[in-house]
Parts: structure tokens; sequence; C-alpha cells
């Protein structure tokens, strides 16, 4: 099982991260594309009860969560169940409302 959820790293510095950017934060190298394996940790979790669009509004209350994914970077994701802090999280790109979305469920 693929997680979809794409990273980029830099191959001089060994720097990872996950907005696409054109250079490596850290040294200005080339970077390259990768997978992440889907693993990560709960670092902190909060219910929507308001919705940004119309299109989130038929989810509400739905879960976002904050996750240290295992190869470093922290990203914001929407979670499938209730989760204490520091839980470990499996996780993989979803179509939610329409969009490709990261979703994490507790592992």
């Amino acid at each position: 099982m693929t997680s979809g959820i794409e990273l980029q790293r830099c191959p001089a510095c060994a720097k990872v991260w996950a907005f696409p950017r054109r250079r490596c934060p850290a040294c200005g190298g080339e970077p390259e594309r990768f997978e992440a394996s889907g693993r990560a940790t709960l670092f902190a979790a909060t219910v929507v009860t308001r919705a940004p669009d119309e299109t989130f509004r038929a989810l509400v209350p739905y879960r976002i969560a904050l996750a240290d994914l295992e190869e470093g970077p922290r990203i914001m994701a929407h979670l499938s169940a209730e989760a204490e802090i520091g839980a470990p999280l499996r996780g993989r790109v979803e179509e939610i409302a329409g969009r490709p979305i990261p979703l994490f469920k507790p592992a």
C-alpha cells in the first residue's frame, strides 16, 4: 500500500521537507521527490465545527491533526478517529470533499 504523501529531500545535505520547493531551504541544493512511508506520530489534533467552505460543511464535525512523519516533516491532515497525543498513525492521501488530502488513522 502506498501513502501518496509526497515529500522532497536534498541529496547534498539530507534535509527533508513537505512543501514543494525549487531549492533546498538548508543549502540551496537541487531537491528530489519521494513518497513518505505513511507512518507518523500525532503531535496535535482538533475538531472542526465551522468549515472553511461549502464543500467541507457536509463533513462537519471532522478532525484535523498535525502529524510528525517518520521521515521528519510535520504536516496537517485529516484524522479519521480520536487518538491521544503521541499515538502512532498510518496515513495516505485520499479524496475528501473532492480534493486529495492526507488522512491518518490510529495505527
